[in-house]
């Protein structure tokens, strides 16, 4: 008997279904194991840095020349990201480190906060931005902080260079901090005055807190269901502004204000975000200021995605400098060789893991590029300019490896700070690693 025409219909709509399930599903395993064979080259523009361990970010202060580290030896027991944790064992505090890159090679220094006294195991570090001419007296420096069994928080510090002192401000809170790990402050208008404290953005690197049960789902399937917080400085007041990212590992300011990039670590994109005005009724809200205690018009933030870069390799740093317009990223060679080092270190965080997590330090590029097309111009055609034939042409970033090891000497790697290079000079990045002891210095 011939199957019916509904058995017909039923049948290609399940296939069509199993593919749709299937095929994402082996490009995520395929990006989760990596190449099988991890090339080694550019390893020579780097030095190793002593001082820290177990670092889970870091940020350079541009005006000063300071490259800052959160490192905690704690993080092998809480580290989020990978799905690892057992907070009972987190007893040791962990501390922010000073590295002065005017002084190369020179061992970094571990800072003492004043007038602190709480557990603090620190995740993304964010400065408030300060004039480009001028040298501060003062950063305002903001810190995630993964208290035990409960929701991470943000902590403002003051950082006085002249003494090297680091002092403790205040502590910011909210419902929206789910699983917070990176953040980034914003050039926006909406600073407390008081204190100086910046607006700014924040991701959490999964949709659920560690002590939630769809948690396992999440990261069993790798589903897309973190998002991106928005705090606002004069209202003392937090908003989810984007959802549905797929375990956003960093997160820095991009050109505009309220501008950002965001790495998304099991999708294999870099992608750029930027607020728009989308509905005045959604997006506005009148609230009793922070400071002045008078109502308060604000904006929150629509974010959109500008840009995409399919980098299919698992990011876990990106960084942007905007005056040498240099964006660079940090990835895992090999992640689920990655994930066996978090384990064996969760055992035992002292113990010589069994396989090597190596890494890639890449620098996005512009080229020319056909519209319609996705690869760079030849060239031979040099003689263009997108903006006198925009319908032509554009710009796009397409994303190089300039350094790649596989993990013999350096690996597990967390974030990545880039100064951009100025004049035709080579750009300088840190690399910071999450098992590693110290962290590299490197020009390319």
């Amino acid at each position: 008997m011939a199957p019916s025409a509904s058995l017909i219909v039923l049948s290609a709509v399940a296939a069509l279904v199993g593919i749709a399930v299937y095929l994402p599903m082996q490009r995520t395993k395929t990006l989760l194991e990596g190449p099988a064979l991890v090339e080694n080259f550019g390893m020579e523009k780097c030095q190793r840095v002593s001082g820290p361990s177990f670092c889970d970010d870091v940020r350079i202060q541009r005006n000063l020349n300071l490259g800052f580290l959160a490192c905690d030896p704690s993080l092998p027991y809480r580290n989020f990201a990978a799905s690892v944790f057992d907070e009972s064992k987190m007893k040791e505090n962990g501390a922010l480190w000073v590295y002065d890159m005017t002084k190369p090679g020179s061992p970094a220094e571990k800072l003492t906060i004043k007038n602190f006294d709480g557990p603090f195991h620190p995740s993304g570090i964010t400065f408030a931005p300060v004039s480009a001419d001028g040298t501060p007296a003062r950063v305002v420096i903001m810190v995630v902080n993964h208290v035990p069994l409960e929701i991470p928080r943000v902590e403002v510090l003051y950082y006085y260079p002249a003494r090297k002192s680091l002092v403790y401000k205040k502590t910011i809170s909210s419902e929206y901090f789910i699983a917070a790990n990176k953040i980034a402050a914003t050039e926006s208008e909406m600073v407390h005055p008081n204190d100086d404290t910046p607006s700014f953005f924040l991701t959490n690197d999964h949709g659920y807190n560690i002590t939630d049960w769809k948690r396992d789902y999440e990261e069993k399937y790798n589903l897309p269901a973190s998002s991106m917080v928005y705090y606002n400085a004069r209202a003392d007041k937090a908003q989810e502004v984007g959802w549905r990212f797929q375990m956003p590992q960093a997160l820095v300011s991009a050109d505009d204000s309220e501008s950002v990039w965001i790495s998304q670590a099991k999708a294999g994109t870099l992608d750029l975000y930027k607020s728009h005005m989308l509905s005045e009724e959604h997006q506005q809200e009148e609230v009793i200021s922070a400071d002045t205690r008078r109502r308060l018009k604000i904006t929150w933030p629509g974010m959109m995605n500008e840009d995409t870069l399919n980098t299919k390799s698992v990011n876990v740093g990106v960084d942007y400098d905007p005056i040498a317009k240099s964006l660079v990223a940090l990835s895992h060679a090999k992640y689920n060789n990655y994930l066996q080092v978090a384990k064996e270190k969760l055992a035992d965080k002292d113990a010589k893991p069994s396989v090597q997590s190596g890494f890639v330090v890449s620098k996005a590029v512009m080229y020319p590029v056909r519209v319609g097309e996705t690869r760079p111009k030849p060239q031979k055609d040099m003689v263009f300019d997108p903006e006198e034939r925009p319908r032509r042409y554009r710009l796009q970033y397409f994303v190089e490896p300039r350094i790649s090891h596989d993990g013999s000497e350096f690996g597990s790697p967390s974030a990545v700070a880039v100064l951009g290079g100025k004049d035709g000079a080579a750009d300088r990045v840190l690399v910071s690693s999450h098992y590693e002891s110290g962290f590299l210095d490197c020009s390319f």
